[in-house]
Parts: structure tokens; sequence; C-alpha cells
């Protein structure tokens, strides 16, 4: 019981503590990340062959896509590449969608779109919770009765609106 109420206080102040307050849009940012098997660069760095580099940019804004309006298609990328992830989801999903799916292809669906939408739960970077919503959202089309994914939606949104924060809408497109 005490452990239910640790996560989603830890989660709180994370999000909290970071959207509190921020450098304004314009104004360059710094990011750290404590996931040790992740590092942060710069666009520049991340040309072919470099593996591992990340390009963080904030979702309110600044950060490496500071000239960019908040409508482009970058704003609406992770800030973090997950390459083996987004090709699981990319394989179950299409073969989910087919009229001939399966349960055991739906399963998949589910299993790769948790498995993404866990890794940006559980990142210790507040950004990330809009794209676990989203990927929990959309494993909800394939197993609308899935508890996990109901559970962290539930955490995410309420964390959103303690915040007095509009819940993103990731997920939710047709």
């Amino acid at each position: 019981m005490r452990s239910l109420l640790v996560t989603p206080t830890l989660a709180f102040l994370l999000l909290a503590a970071a959207c509190g307050g921020g450098t304004p849009p314009d104004a360059p940012q710094q990011s750290a990340t404590s996931n040790t098997s992740m590092t942060t660069a710069r666009p520049d760095s991340t040309a072919p062959g470099a593996t591992g580099a990340t390009s963080v940019a904030s979702s309110h804004g600044g950060g490496d896509n500071a000239g960019a309006s908040s409508n482009t298609p970058a704003q609406d990328k992770p800030p973090v590449e997950t390459p083996e992830l987004d090709a699981k989801i990319d394989k179950a999903a299409a073969k989910a969608k087919e009229a001939a799916a399966s349960a055991a292809d739906k399963k998949a669906a589910v299993a790769a779109y948790m498995e993404r939408g866990n890794f940006f739960y559980n990142a210790s970077d507040k950004r990330l919770y809009r794209y676990a919503l989203g990927d929990f959202r959309r494993a909800l089309r394939y197993e609308p009765d899935n508890a996990e994914a109901k559970e962290k939606i539930e955490m995410i949104e309420s964390i959103y609106k303690s915040l007095g924060r509009p819940v993103p809408n990731n997920g939710l497109e047709p």
C-alpha cells in the first residue's frame, strides 16, 4: 500500500518542480538525464553513425527547437529517440489493423505500445509523460480492458489537472 502512494507522489513532485518555472521559449536550455544509457546532444552531433545520442527539447517550448512554431511536427516527437520500440510498434500495429488480425496480433500491438509507454513513463523525465499517455491510450484501442493502461492514464491526467495544465491529446487521434 505504501509503494502505491510513493510512486504517484514522486511523479507529482517531479512534474510540479519541473513545470513550476522554466526558461523562456527563446532562452537556451540545459538538460540532464538520470538515465545513464542516454546522452544529451545538440542536433548537429546526431550525424549518421552517432548512436545513443538524443536531442532534448522542452514540451513547453525552447530547447533545441527554439525557433520552431508550436504546431510543427518536430514538437510532436518525443525528445528522446526510441527506434527499436518504434519499429516494434509499427510492425505490430500494422498487423493488428489488418482485417484478418487475430487476437494474438492485437495483443502484440498492446504489448508494444505498453513497452514504449512504460519507457516514457519510467524515464524520470516529466516531459515524456505526454508521450506515455498517448501510448497507453493507443494500447486501449486494442485492449479496452487493460487495467495497467487505464491506471497510468488516470495517473498522468491527474498530475496535469492538479497542476492546472491542460491534459495533452496524445493518443486521441483517429
